[in-house]
């Protein structure tokens, strides 16, 4: 069975995975993997014949975080995922098998919730937990704000009980039909900022009359009827945060764009062959922010979801945004 070892690093996750003399690595699931980008499966990189890497974002492993004291709904978002997640593997002709079933080898990140699974696309007769074995370890690993109540959890333990074979459509379905709620609802969009960032300053004034005429007095700005232009008006701003590096990017321009050809775009993606020339833009309008996907070959999703080419949609403070398996997270300040 494969040794699997997690490092942690300047707030980020590496796992390395060294494979036993007969496991063998499949290449036609590590294609599959390159060219589908599953959001919320780490993606493998052969390093040797038997050494893979994974990479994940800032979290901290799914065993901790359940022990801390959760709420219904959070849990629920993680058993969603985990349905979505299995439905993908299952739809992309992948196996169960592969992945790493382990709540000490999962991985979340704390701000978004999001999960992330290590897949191991091997040829091996030696598996780890089974679906079964693996939601009973999130079930009877979770510790609950003592407001909640635990007959939903009694409920689910006797779902998982009557399922002859795991189906992660059923386990979908069986969500969806006791947290109607909780269902295809999008994350509470908080436009606050929370973090401790001061409110930026405007540097430039735009969308002024042409013929206005503008005087200086003592550096403040006064138009020529004497109202005064204040030099501490906010205006909104937002960076993105690239997971593979923290990198903080700034949006400074009315569209901003983003892809892999330096000469085109206004942030480069290095080091990655899976993003497309021009990727993708993000738009200001007002106080709003919007992403557009520029026709990309790997597409762009946003927590998770996987937005049409040339679409455009809103994005919100703290979005998970994917640019084929490129991830950022979105921030609003001011």
């Amino acid at each position: 069975m494969s040794k699997i070892r997690i490092l942690y690093k300047d707030n980020q996750i590496f796992v390395k995975s060294k494979l036993d003399r007969r496991e063998t690595i499949d290449e036609r699931e590590l294609q599959v993997l390159s060219q589908m980008q599953i959001y919320g499966v780490m993606f493998p990189e052969v390093q040797g014949r038997k050494k893979l890497s994974y990479r994940s974002p800032a979290g901290i492993t799914l065993h901790e975080y359940l022990a801390k004291g959760i709420r219904k709904k959070d849990f629920t978002n993680i058993l969603f995922q985990i349905a979505e997640i299995t439905k993908k593997i299952e739809c992309c002709a992948l196996n169960l098998k592969n992945m790493i079933l382990n709540v000490q080898y999962t991985f979340i990140n704390e701000k978004t919730k999001q999960i992330y699974f290590i897949y191991q696309p091997i040829k091996s007769q030696n598996f780890c937990t089974s679906i079964f074995d693996y939601l009973n370890d999130v079930v009877f690993g979770t510790v609950f704000q003592a407001q909640e109540d635990m007959k939903f959890i009694t409920d689910f333990i006797g779902f998982i009980k009557g399922m002859n074979s795991y189906s992660a459509k059923k386990l979908e379905n069986y969500l969806r039909n006791v947290c109607p709620e909780l269902y295809g609802q999008q994350r509470d969009h908080s436009r606050e900022t929370g973090d401790g960032e001061e409110t930026t300053l405007l540097e430039e004034t735009t969308s002024l009359e042409k013929d206005t005429e503008f005087l200086e007095e003592g550096g403040t700005m006064l138009l020529e009827e004497g109202t005064t232009l204040l030099e501490n008006a906010q205006t909104v701003r937002a960076h993105l945060v690239r997971s593979s590096n923290y990198d903080r990017v700034d949006i400074n321009k009315p569209v901003f764009r983003i892809g892999k050809e330096k000469s085109y775009v206004d942030y480069f993606v290095a080091n990655n062959n899976a993003v497309s020339r021009i990727h993708a833009d993000i738009v200001k309008r007002g106080e709003s922010f919007y992403i557009k996907d520029n026709n990309s070959t790997n597409h762009t999703f946003v927590n998770g979801k996987m937005i049409d080419k040339n679409e455009e949609i809103e994005i919100f403070d703290g979005d998970a945004i994917m640019l084929a398996n490129e991830g950022f997270e979105f921030h609003i300040c001011g």
